[in-house]
């Protein structure tokens, strides 16, 4: 199953429905981009800047998400060029319809390049860009 950042915080950050992401993934294969790297840091230190979450549990957040890679739960796939102009024509193929950012066609470029279950998101505009798609995802 590839993981979007959106659903990688509700992993290690405790938040409503992170149990309910935690059951979702439960027996998958996990695999996200290495963009996620830098994502989810900006995603804990801004949670931290708004006082929804103590350093310390941002580092809690942050080890476990390294622990994940390091034991092989979590695969990320690197970026190259050929994702990067893939993401161009992901774009492209969902425009005008869905305004795709930039990292979120990566997204969508890197679960492309890879054999994986469906594609767990909890960003409605990359959703509905996937679904526009055809890919498989989770509701």
């Amino acid at each position: 199953m590839y993981l979007d950042t959106s659903v990688l915080v509700k992993r290690y950050v405790a938040e409503p429905d992170s149990d309910a992401v935690d059951d979702v993934v439960e027996g998958f294969t996990l695999v996200s981009s290495e963009l996620a790297v830098t994502e989810l840091w900006s995603a804990l230190l801004a949670k931290e800047r708004n006082h929804g979450l103590m350093t310390a549990a941002r580092e809690l957040a942050w080890n476990a998400f390294l622990t994940e890679i390091d034991e092989g739960v979590l695969r990320l796939i690197p970026l190259d060029g050929v994702m990067l102009r893939e993401a161009n024509g992901m774009m492209l193929r969902v425009h005008p319809q869905v305004p795709l950012r930039t990292l979120d066609a990566l997204h969508l470029a890197t679960y492309a390049s890879v054999i994986t279950g469906p594609l767990f998101t909890k960003d409605a505009r990359l959703l509905a860009a996937a679904k526009l798609l055809g890919f498989a995802v989770v509701e």
